[in-house]
């Protein structure tokens, strides 16, 4: 029975990841930066998954790993957020604290690029894309982690809380559509 259980594990694992409305999460290692690419396609309209990925004051109640999530400055299509709160994988925590200059393409991209915080460099890209069935919604980020980023599973790390932020999001709009949510 003991011999089963690495194979029981891969298993669940992999009919989780066959669950996931992600469908490619890559993260790289460019000097000592990363770089994360992922895709998903949400089977909801684009508007309202624009809607979910631009309420910014309202995502700290449906990003797991978010405190507070708020527009502190701007308006219309360039804005400040700040968002605080920790990301955990396994026993590590990482609490991050970031101001970021937000600039909307309504309802194709979102651009994000930090401006105080405690990684050194965070700029994200995202774009959507109607498709059959749904939104296609593309996502890039690059961070220069600061001195207290868990190095020796930086990637592992990265895949692991993008992956998470992405199925809650996802939730969230089917949660708005008024579907039920697919299991988890």
């Amino acid at each position: 029975m003991a011999r089963l259980a690495p194979l029981v594990f891969l298993l669940c694992s992999t009919l989780v990841q066959a669950a996931s409305p992600v469908q490619t999460l890559e993260v790289r290692r460019q000097g000592e930066a990363y770089v994360v690419d992922a895709s998903l396609v949400a089977p909801v309209p684009r508007t309202l998954a624009w809607s979910v990925l631009t309420d910014f004051d309202a995502m700290a109640r449906f990003v797991p790993n978010l405190q507070e999530s708020r527009v502190t400055a701007g308006s219309g299509l360039q804005f400040t957020v700040h968002q605080r709160g920790v990301a955990r994988f396994g026993p590590f925590e990482f609490p991050f604290d970031s101001a970021r200059r937000i600039e909307l393409r309504p309802p194709e991209s979102i651009d994000s690029v930090q401006t105080s915080g405690n990684l050194r460099r965070l700029e994200s890209h995202t774009t959507l894309v109607a498709v059959p069935g749904g939104t296609r919604v593309s996502y890039r980020v690059e961070l220069l982690p600061g001195s207290d980023f868990p190095a020796l599973i930086g990637a592992a790390f990265l895949r692991h809380e993008v992956r998470e932020q992405l199925e809650a999001i996802v939730q969230e709009m089917l949660r708005r559509q008024g579907a039920a949510a697919p299991p988890s």
